[in-house]
Formats: structure tokens, sequence, C-alpha cells
């Protein structure tokens, strides 16, 4: 359930399963809603704030105009309607069965000392200085209240300061610069640019030599049968391709009948998308994935075995997985192995997701396969 976050006042998805796919119009919030779960599962990470701006190149760019200043990311963009004031707030809200998480966000105002060298706003009507910050709660559905109708505290805090113009500004967090092979946080998010050169070597290197390698070349051999073999090279040379971030150097495979590696940057955007759905599928063992815009690059023959990699992987690594498309083909391609794979029986959803609506339209496994027989446009 989310509350006063982008786009939505109030709203519900319901009846989620394994595999989720959100469908719907153009800016009709269907990342939102993947950024709402990405924030929501942080659990005290201001992380995801950071990757949505960036991704969405959310800046206050006066910021860059003005000199010795840094870029700011824009945190109004994450209220409703983008409007943002003291006690202005947002929810996010996540339950399973009788345990519940939510995401408490909020505009406060904090009294400094005066003479304190932080960047603060002055109002001349009151006799002290104070400060706005972003505050977020996480508040943990484990830990229940000791009395019944108690509010439930929280088990996480986060408080970043605002400047003077509502940002907060831009700068790689220490948590960011991490691997995401070395993360321990189970909820990756891939944006419909993939992921980039650096991260798929990081997380390549992370399940060489190991039962989930087979996995991998496996997944990419639904776009090319003849490969045999990937690898990263080694880490110069990587830094030498991977200067640009639109790269997709520092990675080869091995094909049946070819002698030389060949760059898999070669090879097109299809491998490159599903080398980094299932990279990091695996990594988020016991976690969440979610992909945006999940059939970038694929066409649409190979979409029917894609969905059967994810939703036999997702079982077996015990994953649940949020995905957004606009194509026809990528959901009557799920309805297909849904209709032939009984083993992901009840795992399945899919949700429309429409403006100005109070709560996503939840499709069923029985009723998504009904909609693609009888030719009923779910989107």
């Amino acid at each position: 359930e989310i509350k006063g976050f982008r786009g939505f006042k109030k709203f519900r998805l319901n009846d989620l399963g394994r595999i989720n796919l959100l469908v719907g119009s153009n800016n009709g919030g269907k990342t939102s809603v993947l950024e709402a779960i990405q924030i929501l599962t942080s659990q005290g990470d201001i992380d995801p704030f950071y990757t949505t701006a960036m991704h969405r190149g959310e800046y206050i760019w006066q910021a860059y105009r003005e000199k010795g200043a840094k870029p700011e990311i824009d945190i109004c963009r994450f209220f409703y309607n983008y409007k943002m004031e003291l006690k202005s707030c947002f929810s996010i809200q996540g339950k399973y069965k009788n345990f519940t998480n939510e995401l408490q966000a909020s505009i406060i105002k904090e009294e400094l000392d005066p003479f304190s060298n932080k960047m603060v706003l002055f109002d001349e009507k009151q006799e002290n200085i104070s400060i706005y910050a972003l505050k977020l709660s996480w508040i943990d559905g484990m830990m229940q209240p000791e009395l019944p109708g108690m509010p439930m505290k929280p088990s996480k805090t986060l408080t970043s300061r605002l400047s003077h113009q509502g940002g907060i500004p831009y700068g790689i967090p220490p948590r960011y610069t991490r691997s995401l092979a070395k993360q321990t946080d189970k909820v990756f998010f891939i944006s419909t640019a993939s992921l980039s050169s650096d991260e798929i070597i990081d997380l390549l290197d992370d399940i060489i030599l190991t039962p989930e390698e087979q996995l991998v070349i496996d997944a990419i051999k639904i776009i090319e049968p003849t490969i045999e073999r990937i690898a990263s090279i080694g880490s110069e040379r990587k830094r030498a391709y991977t200067k640009s971030s639109a790269a997709k150097g520092g990675v080869v495979v091995k094909c049946k009948g070819i002698e030389q590696r060949i760059p898999i940057g070669s090879m097109g955007d299809g491998i490159w998308r599903m080398l980094g759905i299932t990279l990091a599928l695996v990594k988020a063992e016991g976690g969440i994935l979610l992909i945006d815009e999940i059939d970038t690059g694929l066409h649409f023959t190979v979409m029917e075995n894609m969905w059967k990699l994810i939703a036999k992987t997702a079982e077996r690594l015990d994953v649940q997985v949020f995905a957004t498309t606009h194509s026809s083909d990528c959901w009557t391609s799920l309805a297909t192995i849904l209709y032939d794979e009984k083993t992901i029986d009840g795992n399945v959803s899919i949700q429309r997701i429409e403006k100005d609506t109070k709560e996503a339209v939840a499709f069923t496994e029985d009723e998504i396969i009904i909609a693609a027989e009888r030719e009923i446009e779910v989107r």
C-alpha cells in the first residue's frame, strides 16, 4: 500500500505472487511501484533515493550554476504531486500474512545552534535558526506493540538535512560505492538501461566455478544457442573497456565452431539484458528482483524461454520478482508458460496499474490464461 508517494495519493496492490508483471499506460506509475518496493525494503539505507534520482535525472539544476555548489537530489519529486513542505509525508507498506513492514517519510524541522556552520533556513518570525530534514523511519513487522492499539516503534530511523533549496547534496554515499556482488541486502533493481559493465563483471566474477555458472550460460543460450562459455577479462583491461557508462566491455564469450573469443558487446543488447537479469536473479537469492521493462532488447521469440528460466530459478532460489512491460508479447508469453508449466501454479500475477485509481487490477493465473486464449487485452 502506497500513500503520498510520487503520483500516488493512495494505491494498493493485492494478491501478489512470486512473479508479478506490472502493466499499464505510460506515466501510469509502474516504475514508481518498483521504486516504492526498493525504498521499503532498503531497511535504513538512503541509497535508493540516490539511485532513483540518478536514473530519472531528478536534480536541482540551480546548484550547478552556483559557484562551488554541489548538485542536489530534488527530494520533492518523491512526494505526491511533487509538493513538499513542513510535515509533508508519504508511506509505503508491505503485508504478508500477519507481518507488516512499513516506511514512513516526513519533512521535519530541527533546531540548531545558531553558531553552527550547517546550511540552514532562517525564519525571521522565530528566534531560533532551524533546518529542514527528510526523516525516514522503517518499522519492522516482526516487532509487535506491547498493548493493542499502540503505535509500533521504528526499527531504524535515518535523517538527512535538506539544503536551502530543498534538496540533498548529491554525492556517492559510502554504501553506494560497494560492489553489487558484495552487497548483503537481497534487493536488486535493473533499470531500462540494464546493468553497467562494472556491475555485470562483479556479479559474473562472483559466480565463476559455482553451480550458478551453468545457469547463467543456459540463460544467454536462450538468445544465442551457440554460446559455450562466458568470462570477464582482467581488471586492468576491464578498466580500459568500461570508461564509458554505456559500454558493454570487459566480458567475452566462446561460441561453438569459433576459435577466438568474442566481445559480448558485439552480440547485441538482448544477450547483455538476459545476462544481467540472470546474474541479478542468482544474487538476489532469498530476496527481491525488480526489473523495469523486462523485455527491453529481447525479441518476442525468446520471451517464453525467458519466463521459464525466471520462473524456475526464482522458485528454486526463493526470489520474488516484480517486472514492468508495455509489450503484448511479454504478457502472452507468460500466459503460455502458465498453461504449459504447472510447476509455477498459483505463483504468478499480472497487475494493471491505471492512473488516478486506488487499486491495481489483479489477474490470477487462470484469468491470465483465459485472457490470452480469448485475446482479451489486460494492459
